[in-house]
């Protein structure tokens, strides 16, 4: 016998799914020193932060990333 509520979630109980990322947040970045996966970190008037899982990171204008 189950002691939780075994019903069906209600539409309002259910979180909002994630949101799609814009097209440009999409591409594949790599560091230029080694070569790894990077991303994005911030953005802000025009600039950006690119960071990589080898903790490198570079300051640069985002008219500049591929």
């Amino acid at each position: 016998m189950a002691t939780q509520d075994q019903r069906h979630p209600q539409a309002h109980d259910l979180a909002p799914g994630p949101l799609p990322l814009p097209e440009q947040d999409c591409r594949a970045l790599y560091c230029p020193e080694c070569g790894m996966p990077t991303w994005v970190e911030w953005r802000d008037m025009g600039h950006v932060k690119v960071r990589c899982f080898s903790r490198h990171w570079f300051l640069m204008l985002d008219e500049r990333l591929p």
